[in-house]
């Protein structure tokens, strides 16, 4: 009888495990990321939308599960949900005495509200006292504060344990309470040693990967807030590691100090006058405006991910810009908040520029130089970006001296920049009185295709690009004619027929693309008709992946509405791919787009030229 009672009793526990839902297996401590760029979702499951990702090894609560998904508390408090066979279980943090747990290496450590540098300081600690551990990622560990509160330290400040009593928080963080006087070295934090061969660093800003220590070439991706990187070497203000099988590259100048554990260094810098905050600016520049580009954006207190949300933005909300700090811009409503919101998802329009009385100049390319004199011979004192407008003194050969708003005046080269009132210089004539339709794709309530990573509009790339090409081929002397100038949506024989009516030489669309596989990236040139429009589509690729060095996915016959029904040679040049990560990024940003409406615009050089092998 008591064997029996005994089987019995075994078979019931068994029978209640295995009657335990799998939420509460899930919900009985913490999960731990297994992959990098892991998509956190507003639900359970694949079609809902992504709210954010996380870096490998990132340690999370659960709060619930559903099926094959893990719903978790991220840093910021908010809560989502994660794919289950994407992370690994984690026991949660005991409160007993063999509670793992850290104690500050350094007087008066600065404890955070989130897991990073940018976050606010809600305390400090010092020697002495141990806390529990709540939480890790990467780098960083969410503690006990005391019953009520918590906060993140930095782990290389701190130092581990995971045996013994742990000393009873104090009710009030220090620091809190009434101001002592202190040596002059409290409040200093001790710095992170510097990025050495072989050591691990993990990021508190999100910098551009580049092929080589060299910022103006292209960049070939972005790393994010909170990723691990093992670095290789470090020079000049440059951190080297391994990224998707290369050696890449990334400057640590994008961020005030990343190597230190610090209140933000540096003040930021007032956007509209060059100037940090409360210095005078000696000139009141036109304001500069955003658009929200994705519905429910949070206006935050704090420009970083985990600080509080102030407001939610609907799409197409309009911002005045207040201020920039790294990819993160202080905006003000328009009914008078002001936050910070995440520059990936608004578009910041450029302040328009008066049109000076008399001859001008309007700088076509970024970064184009001012010298002293008029030669490449004579310093260069200043430089100018696209859509600036310049009076010019005057003409000296191919060099107009401009004039500047502060008196100041210097030489510019007539064939980098568009002239009105005066003829323009021109090196070369292949392109002289050229008809030249530029069409950009898509536009009004045709979006194009959306970029899967930051939500690009491609109508929005598409014209920026465009608009680029046009000033080129104006600047050598092209009759450009534009399809669509601005955000309106146009039938795809209207974009026909203004080549065809205006008897042009040339037409080329404008688009980026867009693959079911997210690994496809690179550039197609698309031609139909064999002859001269094969011919512009292969001069025009091979451009293209030259000054942009996007993957070269060769020129190739296309059955497009505008190219199969235009009597006028045409070509259509897809960018890159917005659904690739590392394209999307790329597309995005001003310098590469202005590499690849100059890709274009040495592509349609190299075409004419071909027709009048003389006159090269």
């Amino acid at each position: 009888m008591f064997v029996r009672q005994k089987i019995l009793r075994t078979l019931l526990t068994v029978l209640c495990a295995i009657s335990i839902p799998v939420s509460t297996a899930w919900a009985a401590g913490s999960v731990q990321v297994t992959v990098d760029k892991l998509n956190v979702r507003s639900g359970p499951s694949l079609q809902d939308t992504v709210v954010t990702t996380l870096p490998n090894k990132t340690v999370l609560p659960v709060v619930s599960a559903k099926n094959d998904w893990v719903q978790v508390k991220l840093p910021n408090g908010q809560t989502g949900w994660v794919a289950n066979w994407l992370v690994t279980t984690q026991q949660q943090a005991s409160t007993s005495t063999a509670t793992a747990h850290v104690e500050s290496t350094t007087t008066n450590l600065n404890v955070r509200s989130g897991p990073g540098q940018t976050n606010a300081v809600v305390g400090t600690i010092n020697p002495g006292t141990r806390y529990n551990i709540v939480q890790r990622t990467g780098e960083w560990i969410q503690i006990q504060l005391t019953a009520q509160s918590k906060g993140w330290v930095a782990s290389w400040l701190v130092k581990e344990s995971s045996s013994g009593q742990v000393s009873k928080p104090p009710t009030t963080p220090s620091g809190g309470g009434t101001t002592t006087t202190a040596p002059s070295t409290a409040g200093t934090q001790a710095t992170k040693p510097p990025a050495v061969q072989g050591a691990s660093l993990t990021l508190q800003y999100a910098p551009y990967v580049y092929a080589t220590p060299d910022s103006t070439t292209p960049a070939i991706g972005q790393l994010h807030a909170g990723e691990t990187v093992k670095v290789i070497t470090q020079q000049n203000g440059w951190i080297q590691f391994p990224y998707d099988g290369v050696n890449a590259w990334f400057t640590t100048e994008q961020a005030p100090n990343p190597n230190a554990e610090l209140d933000p260094g540096t003040p930021p810098t007032d956007i509209h006058s060059g100037t940090q905050p409360g210095q005078p600016s000696t000139t009141t520049p036109a304001k500069q405006t955003a658009t929200v580009q994705t519905d429910g954006l949070n206006l935050r207190s704090e420009a970083n991910t985990s600080s509080s949300i102030l407001a939610t933005l609907t799409v197409g909300s309009s911002l005045t810009v207040l201020e920039k700090r790294g990819d993160w811009y202080r905006v003000q409503t328009p009914a008078g908040q002001t936050g910070w919101v995440a520059g990936w998802l608004i578009t910041v329009s450029q302040p328009t520029m008066p049109t000076p009385s008399g001859p001008y100049v309007t700088i076509v390319n970024p970064d184009t130089n001012v010298r002293s004199g008029p030669s490449t011979e004579h310093e260069i004192i200043k430089r100018v970006q696209p859509g600036e407008k310049y009076s010019i003194a005057v003409n000296e050969g191919e060099w107009f001296q401009v004039k500047f708003t502060d008196g100041s005046s210097g030489y510019i080269a007539g064939w980098l920049v568009s002239a009105s009132g005066v003829p323009a210089v021109i090196r070369g004539n292949e392109l002289v009185g050229k008809i030249i339709v530029v069409d950009a794709g898509h536009g009004g309530n045709d979006n194009g295709a959306t970029g899967s990573s930051f939500s690009t509009l491609e109508k929005t790339v598409n014209l920026q690009v465009a608009l680029l090409l046009r000033n080129k081929l104006q600047s050598s002397g092209a009759n450009v004619i534009m399809t669509r100038a601005d955000d309106r949506k146009l039938t795809l024989q209207q974009r026909v027929d203004v080549a065809v009516n205006n008897k042009a030489d040339i037409f080329v669309s404008v688009h980026h693309n867009t693959h079911p596989n997210t690994a496809t990236n690179g550039s197609i040139v698309f031609f139909y008709n064999q002859g001269n429009s094969s011919k512009l589509a292969s001069l025009v690729q091979n451009e293209l992946v030259k000054a942009t060095s996007y993957k070269d996915l060769q020129s190739r016959f296309g059955d497009y509405f505008v190219l199969r029904e235009n009597s006028v040679p045409s070509i259509l040049a897809e960018i890159g791919f917005l659904s690739n990560y590392n394209d999307e990024i790329r597309v995005r940003s001003e310098k590469q787009q202005d590499l690849a409406a100059e890709g274009l615009y040495k592509g349609i050089i190299q075409y004419f030229n071909s027709l009048n092998p003389q006159g090269g």
